[in-house]
């Protein structure tokens, strides 16, 4: 009832048929809406602050971090494109659900799996080993299903190049030291620019933590 991605998924039975596809309302239509308007104000701030699996995939990043001596890291180019993995997710989920007007999505989605307890419309031991391989992966690559499978992050991303509050980094004043980058659980290179407009920002403040002059990172809203 409270899945945004829903609202995406309920769109072609909106338009074609007047009316929501399978278990979905106008509650998911609404969350959709609201956050799409949330991320034009400030970047993915639901996925850092409120998304539960960005909360249990950053809990779990943190465990790979005591279990690794040195964690292996992916390359920027490979990082790259391993992200355009969320888009064939969305358009798969997207079309399978227009096609067959069920939530095709469910038995493979890490959220409904867990909170519901693997209820209705799973698909036994794959979603079992799918959740598996989405929590082994987590321990491997901080956030890796939020970077590389989320469909909902997908939805979001040409609107986060336009959120208003974001992450500025004052040049005069950095040293490069590059604590930044390497504190920001989504790979992205602060240290090399002046204003992040990466779509994968979270504005999860990692990054002004790690910061060690004071005041050179900073959250402000402008164009």
């Amino acid at each position: 009832a409270y899945c945004p991605f829903g609202g995406a998924e309920s769109l072609w039975g909106l338009i074609t048929a007047g009316e929501f596809t399978c278990a979905l309302g106008p509650l998911n239509l609404s969350l959709m809406i609201a956050l799409l308007a949330l991320v034009l104000l400030s970047k993915k701030a639901f996925c850092g602050w409120a998304c539960p699996i960005g909360f249990l995939s950053e809990l779990t990043g943190r465990l790979g971090g005591l279990l690794w001596k040195k964690r292996p890291r992916v390359t920027p180019r490979a990082n790259g494109r391993l992200k355009l993995l969320r888009y064939v997710v969305l358009i798969l989920a997207l079309f399978f659900t227009y096609k067959t007007s069920e939530l095709v999505l469910r038995g493979y989605d890490p959220y409904y799996l867990i909170f519901s307890g693997f209820g209705h419309g799973t698909e036994g031991i794959i979603s079992m080993l799918v959740l598996g391989v989405i929590i082994l992966g987590a321990l491997v690559i901080p956030m890796m299903f939020c970077r590389y499978l989320c469909p909902m992050g997908a939805v979001f991303d040409p609107f986060s190049r336009l959120g208003v509050i974001k992450i500025v980094r004052n040049e005069s004043t950095c040293t490069s030291c590059g604590k930044c980058s390497k504190a920001c659980v989504q790979d992205i290179p602060v240290q090399t620019v002046r204003v992040v407009r990466d779509r994968d920002c979270t504005n999860c403040l990692e990054c002004i933590d790690a910061c060690p002059e004071k005041e050179t990172l900073q959250l402000r809203a402008g164009l």
